[in-house]
């Protein structure tokens, strides 16, 4: 009786020392502590705030795929899910590395030439905080995001660029 438990123990062992090393191991290189990230490529989260309103109303579900940047970088437009330090973030890139940003009674200028607001962005109008931005270059492996919904900030404006090592990954599916 012994002999036939022993297996299963070992089986169920063993399968416990792969996941954790593999958690450990990191080998997608999310940012993420979820172990669907590190282990599948995939995470699911809410999103936390009103920043991204009106594309993504706060408490929509989210799935975030992990492993996007690894086989590609980031492109303008992307919507990614980073860590702050108040927790999970998300953004929509804007600038990426090595390029000059600058914002101009809200309106967005990567090097020199004005971006067209995504659909759906509300883009504040007038003088008021958060309008003006100094143009800012872009460093390698970082990138620059913008909350669609300008006017509540917590995105590059207040913190800089996003360095890679922060990225959890693109955001592809959205679930209401």
């Amino acid at each position: 009786m012994r002999r036939k438990l022993a297996w299963p123990l070992l089986v169920a062992a063993l399968g416990l020392v792969l996941a954790s090393g593999i958690y450990i191991a990191n080998p997608l290189g999310t940012a993420s502590r979820d172990l669907g990230a590190r282990l599948w490529g995939r995470a699911t989260m809410r999103v936390p705030d009103k920043a991204m309103e009106p594309t993504l109303l706060a408490g929509y579900e989210l799935e975030v795929d992990t492993s996007a940047f690894r086989r590609q970088p980031p492109r303008r437009g992307d919507l990614l899910v980073y860590f702050s330090a108040d927790g999970p973030r998300i953004g929509r890139v804007v600038a990426l590395p090595g390029e000059r940003v600058a914002m101009r009674l809200g309106d967005v200028f990567v090097d020199e030439v004005l971006q067209a607001a995504p659909e759906g962005v509300q883009v504040p109008t007038g003088p008021g905080p958060g309008r003006d931005l100094a143009e800012t270059r872009v460093p390698p492996g970082q990138v620059f995001v913008l909350a669609d919904n300008r006017d509540l900030g917590g995105d590059s404006r207040d913190t800089g660029p996003v360095p890679a090592r922060r990225w959890v990954g693109k955001v592809v599916a959205v679930r209401r």
